[in-house]
């Protein structure tokens, strides 16, 4: 919301640029349900008819909410714009962008991407020892034996980052299992821009089955603990 500015002796609401009042409206219809997933918007000389505004204010705020993942355009005979289906990979898309701005820009650091891991994935191997199923096990060991047998550091870093997600998923959030991901995505490659290359893949195959055994026995704190030392060491060494 736009700070209050004084005028005149009074506190008021500057007005916004069309486009985004525009837009304002198309998104709080879509987050209300108004307009579903999958519905057309009419063509941009109706809405125009229908906000009172030119086609050029229409498509920009088209633009704005096509870059914000709510709205597609399809080309051709029934083509149009149409309001997106939801997707946790848009979602983590957008996550991630922002965060490597961020962290570009220096708003936020790699200590703090860390301590984001910790808050997020140390309760997350606790819970994870507590609700994890059969299915959960078997997926961890296939993550934990590839990071063990790959051939390259990428294929270990993916095999690792898939480790972690079945933990994550074990736990039973999925928030948590949506909001991490962009997290690790960007710690990695705030760790890689400084220089750093992991060389201890055999501390990080041995911590990754000391935390699959506290899962597998449900030892809840030690698999808590475990991911902590784990995380701390990743931080240190790269």
């Amino acid at each position: 919301m736009d700070v209050p500015q004084p005028a005149g002796g009074l506190t008021v609401h500057r007005i916004e640029p069309a486009y985004r009042q525009v837009a304002g409206q198309l998104r709080r219809m879509i987050i209300d349900g108004t307009l579903a997933p999958g519905a057309q918007l009419p063509p941009e000389d109706k809405l125009g008819a229908q906000f009172g505004v030119s086609r050029n204010t229409i498509r920009e705020a088209l633009r704005m909410l096509s870059s914000q993942n709510l709205t597609h355009t399809r080309r051709g005979v029934t083509g149009g714009t149409f309001i997106a289906q939801p997707t946790p990979e848009a979602l983590q898309e957008n996550i991630v962008t922002s965060l490597q701005l961020l962290n570009g820009f220096n708003v936020i650091n790699g200590d703090e991407l860390f301590e984001t891991r910790v808050i997020l994935e140390v309760p997350s191997a606790r819970s994870a020892a507590l609700r994890r199923t059969d299915a959960d096990l078997e997926r961890l060991r296939t993550a934990a034996s590839r990071v063990e047998h790959g051939r390259t550091v990428l294929d270990r870093t993916v095999s690792s980052q898939d480790f972690h997600q079945a933990v994550m998923d074990a736990a039973g959030n999925k928030l948590v299992s949506l909001l991490a991901p962009p997290v690790w995505d960007v710690f990695q490659q705030d760790s890689l821009s400084t220089g750093r290359s992991s060389d201890r893949w055999d501390d990080i195959d041995d911590e990754h089955l000391e935390i699959l055994g506290h899962i597998e026995a449900r030892r809840a704190d030690e698999a808590a603990e475990a991911m902590r030392i784990h995380l701390e060491r990743l931080h240190a060494h790269g």
